[in-house]
């Protein structure tokens, strides 16, 4: 009889196993973005002025497509970074209602009111994590803080949005929440690779 069983237990086993990787994988948290973020040198193109060099690095990087990110890396001029730009920002407010904020109306208000907000140590505001996050989705529901488990640990600044939340300058809806950190002078967003940047101390306080 145990040997007849047997087949099925693994049946059995092979149908839970599937289960639990469904149940897991639901669980995980999503990522914060909807693409991996290259370092900002990685976003700058050397050829070009000051105006345009660093035209990538934030919210805008999250606004073009693969191909337009690729174009723009290989401008040589910043007379075809200006006109790189200005065709871009043309696709984007294309079908704006009358009387209706373009989407680089809303960019450009939010940018400024970024850098008012959470530009730190020098780094302008509208390039932080914060400030990314409320430049494509704008004001967050709610603003809560998280206080640490243990002396000495950090404190987490959450962003909580509602779920019927309009889509984002990136086309897409924000997460549910944002969590963000102070690690050194500035503030970011946090994740599993963001702790393992804390100082050892601070680590092993948890939160």
């Amino acid at each position: 009889m145990i040997c007849c069983a047997r087949p099925e237990l693994h049946r059995l086993f092979g149908i839970l196993g599937v289960v639990l990787v469904a149940i897991t994988a639901m669980s995980l948290p999503a990522a914060a973005y909807k693409k991996k973020v290259p370092e900002p040198e990685d976003l700058f193109n050397p050829l070009l002025g000051p105006e345009y060099a660093h035209w990538l690095v934030g919210p805008i990087f999250h606004m073009v497509s693969d191909q337009e990110a690729a174009e723009f890396l290989d401008l040589v001029s910043d007379e075809e970074a200006a006109a790189f730009v200005a065709r871009f920002w043309e696709r984007q407010n294309k079908g704006t209602p009358v009387f209706t904020e373009t989407p680089q109306q809303i960019f450009e208000k939010r940018a400024v009111e970024a850098d008012k907000r959470w530009t730190e140590d020098a780094y302008p505001g509208r390039n932080s994590d914060r400030g990314m996050v409320f430049i494509l989705y704008g004001e967050p529901d709610d603003i809560s803080y998280s206080n640490p488990k243990k002396v000495g640990g950090p404190t987490l600044e959450v962003w909580e949005y509602s779920k019927g939340s309009d889509p984002g300058l990136d086309g897409d809806k924000p997460k549910k929440s944002f969590r963000f950190i102070k690690i050194g002078r500035r503030t970011e967003l946090y994740s599993g690779q963001t702790i393992r940047r804390l100082p050892n101390q601070r680590r092993r306080n948890g939160f």
